[in-house]
């Protein structure tokens, strides 16, 4: 009895759980066993890739739906600004017609003028040289030549008075689309799209802190000094120093569009500067939190950053759909 009490001890002594190996997996083959060992810190590895990777998954799939839900909105802002193209072309073309209406109806009037008075209201004729005949006065006009510049006239105060209301409907549609951005602020390619994004700093990015951040706008890169332009008709209501934009310029298009340009390496333009489409506000750079040379771009709708893509494209597709339309 007291000869294999010793192995039990040991068999007991065995049992006990490793406190470094956590978990062994063990494959026995006939010629051959592989063991395979975990320690509790490499399965609490694998558990948090795991959940991390889940996580991601999840943020994803509700990044997915989010941007489905902006690409509607999207839509309907391709939608309006189809609408506004077609009310321009529509109100372009009746202007067209009605200034081509009035140039004929000037012409007639001039044709039925000189036929009432060939010389016009001129100074009185000179008399004739010594030994010549005077002028035969000429004809009288065609009966019912009064009658036909009297309507003339009527037509033509009509038409302008037509012209004048078209001009004045035109112009609230043309002051709309000169205040919306509608062309890329500079040359380059997009580095960074809009929304959520990986934080390019340990610590900070334009929004919040961590490792996934919020974009509000897009970079697009390029080599330094590269001169930025306005997108749209405006006001500059800051330039200068923002903090973590570095030096940038925004600009208010109307009382719902702002337009944002940051990390510049120069500024070209002063607060309360009227600037219009095409204008050039400084040149690109990376100050402020920029990893490299770039230029932030943002879009705000009624103060809330919005794509800055679509509004990229408004002019190609206005002048495309003109071209069209002319054609």
């Amino acid at each position: 009895m007291s000869s294999h009490q010793p192995e039990r001890r040991l068999a007991v002594r065995s049992s006990r759980p490793d406190p470094v190996r956590w978990l062994t997996v063990m494959v026995v083959f006939s010629h051959r066993t592989i063991r395979w060992s975990l320690t509790r810190r490499t399965m609490l590895w694998i558990l948090g890739l795991v959940a991390g990777f889940s996580a991601l998954a999840m943020i994803g799939s509700g990044y997915g739906l989010w941007a489905t839900k902006k690409i509607m909105s999207f839509g309907r802002l391709q939608k309006e600004t189809q609408e506004q193209q077609e009310q321009l072309r529509s109100s372009l073309d009746q202007a067209q017609a009605l200034e081509a209406e009035v140039a004929t109806l000037r012409q007639q009037q001039t044709e039925l003028l000189k036929l009432l008075d060939p010389k016009g209201a001129t100074a009185a004729p000179l008399p004739p040289p010594p030994g010549q005949t005077p002028q035969q006065p000429p004809a009288p006009p065609p009966p019912g030549t009064q009658e036909r510049l009297s309507r003339l006239r009527q037509d033509l105060d009509y038409t302008a008075k037509q012209a004048a209301v078209v001009r004045a409907r035109m112009e609230p549609v043309i002051r709309a689309w000169a205040h919306t951005p509608s062309i890329p602020p500079t040359a380059g390619y997009l580095s960074s799209g809009f929304g959520v994004r990986v934080n390019p700093f340990t610590r900070s990015n334009e929004e919040g802190e961590g490792l996934l951040g919020y974009h509000t706008g897009i970079d697009i890169s390029n080599a330094l000094d590269t001169p930025i332009q306005a997108t749209a008709d405006g006001d500059v209501v800051d330039a200068g120093w923002m903090d973590r934009y570095g030096w940038g310029v925004r600009i208010r298009h109307n009382h719902e569009q702002e337009t944002l340009y940051a990390h510049l390496n120069h500024v070209n333009v002063k607060t309360g500067q009227k600037v219009s489409r095409g204008d050039i506000l400084g040149t690109m750079g990376r100050s402020g939190n920029a990893t490299g040379v770039h230029l932030h771009y943002e879009v705000r709708l009624n103060g809330k950053p919005t794509n800055p893509q679509p509004y990229l494209r408004l002019q190609r597709q206005w002048i495309r759909a003109l071209g069209k339309k002319s054609s």
